[in-house]
């Protein structure tokens, strides 16, 4: 009798160890797969914050532009000329 209910008991903790091999997997495969998608949005959040940085940077460097120019029109009396003003001069390449 006493072998009957050892076998029993043994019965019953080998089913719940399964039961419990069977939980641990399923919520490792549940955070491995939320781990996955955390990183997936990581990558996407790196890429717009690098199309960010270049869109600072371009217009940076549009709004320094205008700086120099009204620096230029301001401080220094400079204009842009009219059309008939501007004198094209050609170059002569020294023939080798």
């Amino acid at each position: 009798m006493r072998l009957v209910t050892t076998m029993w008991i043994l019965l019953v903790l080998m089913v719940a160890g399964a039961l419990v091999v069977m939980t641990v997997r399923h919520q490792h495969r549940i955070v491995f797969d939320q781990f996955y998608q955390a990183r997936e949005q990581h990558d996407r959040y790196q890429m717009d914050w690098g199309r960010l940085l270049l869109e600072k940077e371009t217009w940076t460097t549009t709004n320094r532009i205008g700086n120099i120019k009204m620096d230029a029109t301001e401080r220094l009396g400079m204009s842009q000329p009219d059309p008939e003003e501007i004198v094209l001069i050609a170059l002569n390449k020294p023939s080798d």
